[in-house]
């Protein structure tokens, strides 16, 4: 099994794999790794929409604060 795809995978899941990733080839690992990737930017743009749209019922003069509040 190939170090750089399990490193890749590990970085994309952010914490040591589990056993059983072992059982995966180098292609399965890398397509695991691309739909995590995938899926972790699909919900970062999701929920970055979502804050938009409840932006709206901010006041203007408040939306700084909570926008900080909600994002950190």
């Amino acid at each position: 099994m190939n170090a750089a795809a399990r490193e890749k995978l590990a970085g994309e899941l952010g914490e040591p794999l589990p056993e059983c990733v072992d059982q995966l080839d180098d292609g399965e690992l890398a397509d695991l790794a691309s739909v995590l990737r995938t899926a972790r930017l699909r919900q970062a743009a999701d929920v970055e929409a979502a804050i938009d749209k409840a932006m709206r019922y901010v006041p203007w003069g408040f939306r700084g604060a909570v926008r900080k509040v909600l994002i950190g």
